[in-house]
């Protein structure tokens, strides 16, 4: 493996940690449930396992497909950038009336019992978001690096992407109620109170959906 694929390949493993629902779930957990530490633990170790196991499944399947993933991979960029244009439109369009926030708190099932499949199913559903991962096999494919050292790249590749995870619930079992009072401030202003509606939003919300567009049917 180069030095430039490596580069690449952690890059693109930062983006990918940087994933907002799977963060929010942990801070839910550490506001809501009667255990937060082990069910935080338990589900992401449920989120970690299930993540390197469609990164397992994209590669092994990727590399079956052999002369189609290059096809495959046109494509999958174009329904991402389409995707985003019509999530943009969307976000656009809600911005013209004001909308009151609200919030998700968990169900009360959720425990360490159940943290794991919940870290499994939040993280199969939440694949289509997982848009680095794909471009990352694409890399390991093309550079036809071999099967162990590609699973062992992958597998560093799954733990970049569990570290923000990882540091939100270090935070909450070492401080305790400091960090999760300041969770629990971010919560509150995420999810109470009104979003006001504003044109100029919905035009820059328009205006980056069309940029999608672009890019799906002339670049990509």
């Amino acid at each position: 493996m180069s030095g430039g694929l490596v580069a690449a390949l952690i890059g693109l493993a930062v983006i990918d940690s940087l994933n907002l629902s799977t963060i929010a779930v942990v801070i839910l957990i550490l506001l809501t449930v009667q255990r937060p530490v082990p069910t935080g633990w338990v589900y992401a170790a449920g989120a970690a396992v299930a993540f390197f196991g469609l990164t397992m499944l994209v590669y092994f399947g990727a590399s079956f497909a052999g002369t189609l993933v290059d096809d495959l991979a046109t494509w999958m960029r174009r329904i991402i950038f389409l995707g985003f244009g019509i999530l943009f439109v969307v976000f656009g369009v809600r911005r013209f009336r004001t909308r009151e926030r609200r919030g998700y708190p968990l169900l009360r099932w959720v425990n360490p019992a159940t943290a794991f499949p919940l870290g499994v199913v939040a993280t199969v559903a939440d694949l289509p978001n997982a848009f680095p991962m794909f471009f990352a096999v694409e890399r390991l494919i093309d550079a036809e690096v071999s099967a162990p050292t590609a699973v062992a790249a992958l597998a560093a590749y799954t733990v970049i992407y569990a570290v923000p995870t990882v540091i939100a619930l270090v935070l909450g079992v070492l401080f305790k109620d400091r960090p999760r009072e300041r969770f629990r401030e971010v919560y509150a202003r995420l999810t109470t109170g009104e979003v006001k509606a504003s044109r100029k939003m919905a035009t820059l919300h328009f205006a980056l959906a069309a940029g999608c567009f672009a890019v799906a049917l002339f670049f990509v």
